[in-house]
């Protein structure tokens, strides 16, 4: 079988480089294809050079008439999802997406965007047009999201992605991230079909469908990690159940099978830390979540120390992949290390680092996901300087115990360093943490590696028809 493989950056193949090199050891050959205009991180080594898998550059865009205007209506779709009912609250990401819209609409800035009202002509400000699009009541916003749908079932495959594509000659095209804000890669998604070629999207990450763009032109498979993930397909991207396949999440299956490879011991002299004391390790947050984090856990570990029993303890620090430069000066006493990390996922450093430590605080990350694998408890304080970013998105409630997640969540510091001194204590339940772990990242078995079935379902689906697909 041959699977075309189309990514917008090929340093996203991470969450599927087990996939990929599964497929190639099985026979099918892989060509992955990503835009010739973007200059990004290299794939994963273990993905160059193999005799199965190749790398192609593909079309960036459309080569018609719709090359432009097809990124402003899926940027103005992408904003009016945000006006539906399951974002009544994340006003970050919805002003997010009208900034992708604004960009959209003014080619990225060569020209201006100015909005007035209709009354009284004066001119908006900040997000007041969004507004007023919101005052038209749910059955107009409804209306106009019908009526964009409508607008792009009618534009045509384009011809210079079908020619790419018929040069390829693949027999299945995958498809990911897909819901990026304003995405052209709906346009493959669209000339697969056109073609009658499978096509499927492995969703990339566990916060995608809630807080990116729409599926704009829904494919034939969605491979997604969990019941959660597939509730938001179906309800929030009208992608219909029998296209849904549940296959756990690939990107963690080597973190599952990591042992620890130093000892306490060593592990402490390496960070410089107290081998008698407990370690606290802080996952940090990408800066979306929270800008300029590192303020924020200086005063983290004061407050933190103001607990007897965690007076003495040691604090690891995790910074975000993305976000290292504002941890090289940081400094705040004693017993306190920053552990950078070595690749853009987890790997064995995390995975150590975690397995030393009692216990893992964080704000809003996929880290206390790997935490949990790791069978550590988890704690989050809601913060009021990054409200938006933290619990002002859909997929930061997944993570809390009192919506059926793990996480311990406190309002303020007082509760925080209770439900702490609790959780390095070892007051805590492991099956908790072990069946949120089952339910959200190997629901089909604890014992049973998501790449496996992700490649099983990939195989089973490309022996099929194609579907006709209708956009939503």
């Amino acid at each position: 079988m041959r699977i075309l493989f189309h990514v917008t950056l090929t340093s996203m193949l991470r969450h599927f480089e087990g996939v990929i090199l599964s497929l190639a050891e099985r026979g099918h050959t892989v060509r992955i294809a990503s835009p010739d205009d973007r200059r990004e991180l290299a794939p994963p080594a273990s993905l160059v050079g193999r005799d199965r898998i190749s790398f192609v550059s593909a079309p960036g865009r459309r080569g018609d008439a719709w090359a432009e205007s097809i990124h402003e209506l899926r940027a103005l779709r992408d904003y009016t999802r945000y006006l539906e009912k399951w974002f009544k609250t994340t006003p970050k990401l919805r002003d997010r997406a009208a900034r992708k819209l604004a960009s959209a609409v003014t080619h990225g800035g060569r020209t201006h965007l100015v909005a007035r009202c209709p009354r009284c002509d004066e001119r908006l400000v900040d997000d007041e047009a969004g507004r007023l699009l919101m005052g038209v009541g749910k059955e107009g916003r409804a209306n106009v999201a019908t009526l964009l749908a409508l607008i792009e079932s009618t534009v045509p495959s384009d011809h210079t992605i079908e020619a790419f594509l018929r040069t390829e000659q693949p027999d299945v095209v995958l498809v990911t991230p897909l819901i990026n804000l304003g995405s052209l890669q709906a346009d493959y998604v669209k000339s697969a079909q056109a073609l009658g070629v499978p096509v499927g999207f492995p969703v990339f990450s566990w916060d995608n469908l809630s807080n990116k763009g729409l599926i704009h032109v829904i494919p034939d498979r969605v491979f997604v990690w969990n019941a959660r993930q597939r509730g938001e397909a179906a309800k929030m991207h009208r992608v219909p159940p029998e296209r849904i396949v549940i296959t756990g999440a690939p990107r963690f299956d080597e973190f599952f099978t990591m042992t620890p490879q130093t000892s306490r011991a060593t592990f402490c002299a390496a960070s410089g830390l107290d081998v008698d004391q407990p370690i606290v390790m802080y996952l940090c947050s990408s800066n979306f979540v929270a800008g300029r984090e590192a303020e924020f856990v200086r005063r983290w570990i004061d407050e933190m120390r103001q607990a007897p029993t965690l007076r003495s303890c040691n604090v690891l620090i995790r910074p975000h992949p993305r976000e290292q430069d504002q941890w090289k000066p940081f400094h705040a006493g004693p017993r306190v290390a920053v552990s950078f990390p070595q690749s853009m996922n987890a790997d064995q450093t995390l995975f150590d680092s975690l397995f030393h430590s009692a216990a893992a605080v964080g704000l809003n990350t996929s880290a206390q996901l790997e935490a949990g694998i790791v069978g550590k408890p988890v704690l989050t304080i809601l913060a009021p300087e990054f409200a938006d970013g933290q619990q002002g998105t859909v997929h930061f409630q997944y993570l809390l115990k009192s919506r059926g997640g793990f996480v311990e969540v406190a309002p303020d510091f007082d509760t925080h360093r209770r439900q702490l001194a609790a959780a390095v204590a070892g007051q805590y339940d492991p099956e908790t943490i072990r069946a949120f772990v089952k339910k959200f990242l190997r629901p089909n078995g604890l014992g049973r590696a998501a790449t496996s079935i992700m490649v099983e379902a990939i195989e089973e689906f490309a022996g099929k028809p194609h579907e006709q697909t209708a956009t939503p």
